[in-house]
């Protein structure tokens, strides 16, 4: 893809990475929780201050030939953290996202290529929702043999 192509999808990722965080944050308020808003805008800051070095470092790496939403777990997962460091109690949301995150963390180290990440990524999401997100959950017919 070319540069405005890759732009505009960065710009999307963005966006659609706000519009999760609204959902996240306003589920945690739904609970009764309220969070620090100066904490808050922190943690906000220190996720895309390191996602957009990361995202930087690929560009480095794989030129305009990475999709940017190939990062979205990554993204989760790293506010789930700075959620956790806030006493939320989320080790199920983090859970979801480890995986495809580190999957994203090798196309930034140059260890997995951007195609070959999204084919481990739809791996992924499809066994987690086979399992329905318990990892203690039998596979029946499944890659892992987990049974």
């Amino acid at each position: 893809m070319d540069e405005n192509e890759f732009e505009e999808k960065l710009s999307a990722f963005w966006e659609a990475n706000d519009e999760w965080l609204s959902r996240r944050l306003q589920a945690i308020a739904d609970t009764g929780t309220t969070l620090d808003e100066q904490a808050l805008a922190a943690a906000e800051n220190s996720v895309e201050e390191n996602l957009g070095g990361m995202i930087a470092q690929s560009l480095q790496t794989h030129g305009f030939s990475f999709p940017p939403d190939i990062f979205h777990d990554l993204h989760h997962l790293l506010f789930e953290l700075e959620l956790k460091e806030l006493n939320i109690d989320n080790s199920a949301e983090i859970h979801r996202y480890k995986d495809n995150a580190q999957v994203a963390l090798s196309v930034i180290e140059g260890k997995l290529t951007p195609v070959n990440a999204e084919l481990v990524m739809m791996l992924n999401r499809s066994h987690h929702e086979k399992k329905g997100g318990n990892d203690d959950t039998v596979c029946a017919d499944c890659i892992c043999g987990r049974k």
